[in-house]
């Protein structure tokens, strides 16, 4: 959408407390008196609104059924995932009562203002040039006025207006500097007449970080229409994406690091572990099909282009968001901030870092800049040894000192006085130090000649820098199986279901019918999936590690006799199994 559009439509919205006030009305903005209410209210919490109110009753029903809207097929995302995830996706969208969220009808009261605005049929984007890192950095920025991701796509969240972005990396051989400040619009300048090339693209994308947000222009993954990179949006959420499909994300449920690990490694150790119920969260499927309305080279719509720099007004001075603020705690349902700024009315690191964004910090723009500072390398390597080997000398005389003086006193090497605790403490991060310097030390003295390089570096494999190459869902993933299909959309009712009527209904224990309903749904979710041998072998092992337990609880209360005979047996049944492994592995 085009911002001016959206600016001439909206109001603004300023919160004191718990009282929000109107302080600008419809048609009274521009992006210069935007800029001004925004330098007026430094600090100040402030909110556009596009949407007058949302559309309700028969205005929505009739704007469902209108003939220009079209239609909409969408996957089942609960095929894709466990029952763990179905049933924390169930919690999550309760809590939707409780949280603050965008009404219903608000996706179509804006698309009802999208539409009436002056340049509706025109598709705009923002960008902006800068240098950082070495790097010569092209953002496209996007502006929607509408994230309808939950109301229209099953997916987390709605919320009124959208900024997404693709970034360009290029290496610029006419200007190889680094700029201290990449932000000054100045050193965006082209000189001389070499020509920029591509390295890298980068779409914004909500389940991708620092790394796995880029490709290399050469990879596969990407496609092109002459020298142009295509992205496919989301429906509803706009996320970017390399291949054209269907994704599966997860919105993430952060636990503490520790109990994280400890969680992971017990679900590594089952069975029937499934790698989509490794993470806590609610799932969805992000739709980037390509299959809506193609924009750019060779498409029927065409791009609208703007440029925008740290100066100008809409993007500088305001900090507010753009669309209502619903004040969701998880921040799900709230509006954005612009492109330049945070909801914390900080600066994005996508806009002032751009590199540290993409994680691009390692990587050189080209291989000649990666050889030098490869060659500047190890002089500075020495250097640094040099420097820290004096200061450990000087540190480490200084603890020893400090130690005879506690040792005159009496003092024991077990008990040491606070300020030779912090000395040490100093002392052991000098260490550190020194072991990595060694480390850079010895990969250097294990490269070949710089003359065997031949002004050029290996090439890595094309997706060696990704930690999660993010693909589209197959359908071998089982998410078009119509018994699947209706399992997986009716299984958390059935259960939430099912514990209500046991919780209301049963006088005795509660433990054996918790105990048969669970049995019940982990078959029922192994029949559907084809997994039900794995399920029983799964079984079997837990049986087993039960069957020590009690064996080992039965020695140690005085029980012998009935424990080490279970332990004997259980010892039987392992070389057993270990006897007919190795047979196997002969005969083959």
């Amino acid at each position: 959408m085009s911002v001016d559009d959206y600016l001439a439509g909206a109001t603004l919205w300023r919160t004191d407390g718990n009282a929000t006030v109107q302080i600008a009305g419809a048609g009274d903005l521009t992006a210069e008196r935007l800029d001004a209410f925004g330098r007026a209210n430094p600090g100040a919490s402030l909110e556009l609104r596009h949407v007058v109110q949302p559309l309700g009753g028969a205005a929505y029903r009739a704007w469902r059924r209108r003939a220009d809207r079209p239609s909409f097929r969408p996957s089942s995302r609960f095929a894709a995932v466990g029952l763990t995830s179905r049933l924390l996706d169930a919690f999550m969208r309760l809590s939707l009562v409780l949280r603050g969220k965008v009404p219903g009808g608000y996706t179509a009261a804006a698309q009802v203002a999208y539409a009436a605005s002056p340049h509706a049929k025109q598709c705009y984007y923002y960008g902006h040039v800068t240098r950082d890192g070495g790097y010569l950095v092209l953002q496209y920025w996007y502006f929607y006025a509408m994230n309808d991701w939950r109301s229209t796509f099953g997916g987390v969240n709605d919320h009124e207006a959208d900024w997404e972005q693709v970034t360009l990396f290029l290496c610029d051989p006419s200007d190889p500097s680094d700029p201290s400040d990449p932000s000054d619009p100045s050193s965006a300048a082209t000189a001389g007449d070499a020509e920029p090339t591509l390295r890298w693209v980068a779409f914004s994308s909500h389940d991708e970080v620092g790394d796995d947000l880029r490709r290399r222009a050469d990879d596969p993954d990407i496609e092109w229409v002459g020298s142009h990179p295509v992205v496919y949006a989301g429906g509803g959420s706009h996320s970017g994406a390399y291949l054209r499909g269907e994704y599966l994300v997860t919105a993430g449920i952060s636990l503490p690091p520790r109990i994280e690990r400890v969680r992971r490694s017990l679900l590594r150790a089952l069975p029937w572990f499934d790698p989509a119920d490794a993470e806590i969260g609610i799932p969805y499927i992000d739709y980037r099909r390509g299959d809506g309305p193609g924009v750019g080279a060779g498409e029927a719509l065409e791009w609208t282009a703007v440029r925008i720099e740290d100066t100008t007004p809409w993007v500088d001075g305001y900090r507010g968001l753009w669309g209502l603020d619903t004040r969701d705690p998880l921040g799900g349902e709230r509006a954005p901030a612009g492109p330049r700024y945070e909801r914390s009315q900080s600066i994005r690191t996508s806009w002032g870092q751009p590199v540290a964004w993409a994680g691009l910090d390692k990587e050189a723009a080209t291989d000649p800049e990666a050889l030098t500072d490869l060659a500047d390398l190890a002089p500075a390597v020495e250097r640094d040894l040099v420097a820290l080997n004096a200061e450990l000398a000087e540190l480490r005389h200084r603890v020893r000192g400090v130690r005879a003086a506690e040792r005159a006193l009496g003092g024991t090497p077990g008990q040491p006085s606070p300020s030779l605790r912090a000395m040490t403490t100093v002392l052991d991060d000098l260490r550190k130090r020194q072991a990595r310097l060694h480390a850079q030390r010895e990969l250097l003295q294990r490269l070949p000649a710089a003359a065997a390089l031949a002004g050029q570096l290996p090439a890595d494999p094309v997706h060696a820098h990704l930690r999660h190459r993010a693909l589209p869902l197959t359908d071998q993933a089982g998410t078009n199986g119509r018994l699947l299909r209706v399992w997986s959309a009716a299984s958390a009712s059935v259960v939430l279901a099912v514990l209500g009527v046991i919780l209301l209904h049963s006088t005795s224990s509660l433990v054996l019918p918790f105990v048969i309903v669970g049995l019940a749904l982990l078959v029922i979710e192994a029949v559907v999936r084809r997994r039900l041998l794995s399920l029983l072998l799964g079984l079997a092992v837990i049986a087993l590690i039960g069957a020590g337990v009690w064996a080992l609880v039965n020695v140690v209360s005085g029980n012998v006799r009935d424990g080490i005979g279970v332990l004997f047996l259980l010892a039987a049944g392992y070389m057993a199994f270990q006897t007919i492994q190795e047979g196997v592995r002969t005969r083959e």
